[in-house]
């Protein structure tokens, strides 16, 4: 019995070390892209005469209840390629988004970024700022899965964190989703 339960014990162990150098290596993934992803937009690179692909839409409003709203959304791309079907394609890598209600006392930035080869979700980051308080947030993502919030859930405010709703992790993937579908249909518009 004694030698079953050590077993167990030691099996349960390597998984868990397993588990958490598996989590780091992403972790550590995931910064990688994200800085480099920065560098790049930062450098806005020129390749053989071809310009920096970026979208940007901007939207302004005038709300019931809030007044003025300005968004500005940001969608960064690689360069197309023919995909199999003969048609071109190209993945969306970043995006930003700045939402601002009540000639600025409600401000929402959001970042996201995907994996520029298979369009994956890798993270998400925003900061939500009301007055004079700012709240940031970050998302972890790894295979469609959220591996790790910052902060925990349980200490998300009671309220939703807008402009988008956002209850649970999940919501930011699906919000990452219809990212990539409107960067679709831009995409198709030009």
């Amino acid at each position: 019995m004694k030698l079953r339960l050590t077993i167990i014990v030691i099996a349960v162990m390597t998984a868990s070390v397993a588990f958490a150098q598996n989590h780091d290596k992403r972790m550590a993934q995931i910064r990688q892209a994200y800085a480099d992803r920065l560098e790049i937009m930062k450098n806005k690179p020129v390749d053989e005469g071809v310009p920096f692909n970026e979208i940007g839409v901007d939207v302004a409003q005038n709300l019931p209840g809030t007044g003025l709203y300005e968004r500005h959304d940001k969608y960064y791309f690689t360069q197309e390629q023919y995909s199999a079907d003969g048609s071109m394609d190209s993945q969306l890598y970043f995006m930003t988004s700045r939402s601002t209600y009540a000639h600025g006392m409600h401000v929402y930035y959001w970042e996201f970024l995907w994996d520029s080869m298979e369009g994956d979700p890798m993270f998400a980051y925003l900061v939500r700022q009301e007055g004079d308080a700012k709240q940031e947030y970050r998302f972890y993502f790894e295979k469609g899965k959220v591996i790790k919030t910052i902060p925990e859930v349980k200490q998300w405010p009671k309220d939703d964190l807008k402009p988008y709703v956002i209850k649970t992790p999940a919501d930011v993937l699906k919000l990452m989703k219809q990212q990539q579908a409107t960067f679709k249909s831009l995409l198709e518009k030009n």
